[in-house]
């Protein structure tokens, strides 16, 4: 495979090729911005305690960068403060859209461009990947894998970049494995030999990459893979229906992004979403039969979509807006395509006949040509109400409260808001060195007994704080001083290397030793 852009009649200046990423960029940090506000929460401090060696080292490539390097890097840089962390999460998602913007400029005209740019970087569905902070993974795998089909598309000796570009997206996070199968229905010149697309020596080098990574990450049975095929394993994979339900999920998600019609969003398999990913299924095999969508890159857009969802698919307990990260630019890459396609009658411009006296005729204009003006005010239109509506739909699924008017229904933003409570409360006071810490939450439990609701068993209030704190490996992470935290549901007197924090459904605590909490116990209890 060789360059794949048709010669263009005119370049566009260096001031004009750059409209289009700046504004992909400009338009993915306005909608996301709101990560910046957030704690760390959940998964988040298992890659913190293995940048401070409370965990082991992960061992082998898989994740290596995302999971391990990267948070021994930030961990030196910046320590236990957030905001470095999740702003590096959103320069990469930023500049991510910016390279898909520069990508699609090879087959569409600018204007189309900014649109399927803009489409990708402002997509609600990205909102857990950009909100937590252990999504970086899914957001480096996107951008090393953009960064590969750029270097591609390149004509001279810098095509070798994609092939330490995917190696670093596959040590990144693994669903981007398939990336050089969609490669093989890239646009190409149309006097590209086929023995030369055959014998394109960088396509086979990304080839055995994957088939090297797929072997390598099979044999040593990586996150559990050699159990997946017990029914009840975390990683457990089924090839029946749950591969129908989790595509039609995914469709779904990707086509249903208005704030008009997205009614909820949860991380389960989504079968309100169901028509809608029945409806796009359908228009993208219809629009792959159409010689002039292909031509635009609609084609292999949808490759890059399905081959960065396949890993996934059979994935029985895990069905996450997460995983559609890089799959989501493969739909940018079509919407892009829809776009030119749509707005190509606008670039649409009389060209003189060769013949003296004859009526001029129409002919489409270069990729470079301007809109008229209809055509440019419906761009402006268009993308502006993609940044509006993402804006809105980010800030209602941040913003949108649980039973509990001080949660939040998004786990996410509810976990890291629970983990910053529990962080400022725990810091207003020292704690003894090698001190074990126990979580106790008389108010979760009674808020259950009022409820009608079983008291004897964990309440979902005590377990949204666990999970918030990651089995209390969080407390470690933040507290050095900790040894031991534990999670428990009646008051027990203990020694003076014990503390209890009881806390309240939101993760405000107070830190008191045994004969403090059983003196005030007493006296509540006292007529």
């Amino acid at each position: 495979m060789s360059a794949t852009r048709a010669p263009l009649p005119a370049e566009p200046s260096r001031v004009a090729a750059l409209v289009v990423p700046v504004f992909a960029a400009v338009a993915a940090l306005t909608v996301f911005r709101g990560t910046l506000a957030y704690f760390f929460a959940q998964d988040d401090f298992a890659g913190l305690a293995r940048g401070r060696g409370l965990l082991p080292a992960l061992e082998g490539p898989w994740r290596y960068i995302s999971g391990q390097l990267y948070f021994a890097v930030m961990a030196r840089l910046a320590g236990l403060d957030p905001l470095p962390y999740r702003a590096v999460s959103l320069a990469a998602h930023a500049a991510t859209a910016a390279l898909l913007g520069l990508v699609l400029r090879r087959w569409q005209a600018p204007y189309a461009a900014l649109i399927g740019a803009v489409f990708f970087a402002v997509h609600p569905a990205l909102f857990t990947a950009i909100y937590s902070v252990s999504g970086i993974g899914e957001i480096l795998a996107g951008l090393f894998a953009i960064a590969t089909i750029w270097a591609l598309l390149r004509g001279d000796a810098v095509r070798w970049v994609a092939v330490p570009a995917f190696v670093l997206s596959l040590v990144c996070k693994e669903s981007t494995v398939l990336l050089p199968v969609a490669a093989l229905v890239m646009p190409r010149p149309r006097d590209e030999t086929p023995a030369r697309r055959t014998l394109d020596p960088v396509v086979w080098a990304l080839m055995a990459c994957a088939a090297l990574y797929i072997v390598s990450f099979v044999v040593r049975g990586s996150f559990g893979i050699r159990g997946s095929i017990d029914p009840n394993a975390a990683y457990a994979v089924r090839f029946d229906s749950t591969l129908i339900d989790n595509l039609l999920t995914y469709a779904g998600w990707a086509a249903n992004f208005t704030i008009a019609t997205v009614g909820a969003y949860t991380d389960a398999v989504d079968r309100s979403v169901f028509l809608w990913g029945s409806a796009a299924l359908v228009a993208v095999g219809l629009g792959c039969l159409q010689p002039s969508l292909r031509a635009r890159g609609f084609a292999f857009g949808v490759a890059i979509f399905i081959a960065f969802l396949l890993p996934v698919l059979p994935l029985a307990h895990h069905t996450y807006h997460y995983y559609l990260s890089s799959p989501l630019l493969g739909a940018g890459i079509a919407i892009g395509a829809v776009s030119d396609w749509a707005l190509a009658a606008a670039r649409r411009a009389p060209v003189p006949a060769p013949t003296a006296g004859r009526k001029a005729r129409t002919a489409t204009a270069p990729l470079g040509a301007p809109l008229a003006p209809l055509g440019l005010a419906a761009t402006v239109a268009v993308v502006a109400a993609l940044i509006v509506n993402g804006a809105l739909l980010v800030r209602k699924i941040e913003m949108y409260p649980f039973i509990d008017p001080e949660l939040r229904s998004e786990a996410v933003v509810d976990r890291a808001r629970i983990a910053r409570n529990v962080y400022d409360d725990l810091r207003s006071g020292p704690l003894p060195a090698n001190v074990t810490l126990r979580f106790w939450s008389p108010a979760s439990i009674e808020r259950e007994r009022d409820a009608g609701h079983d008291a004897g068993v964990e309440s979902y209030w005590e377990r949204n704080v666990r999970s918030a704190l990651l089995d209390g490996l969080g407390v470690r992470v933040m507290f050095p001083a900790v040894k031991r935290v534990e999670f428990v549901r009646a008051f027990e007197p203990a020694g003076d290397t014990l503390r209890w924090a009881v806390y309240l459904p939101t993760g405000r605590l107070k830190v008191a030793d045994s004969a403090e909490l059983g003196a005030v116990l007493r006296a509540r209890s006292s007529p």
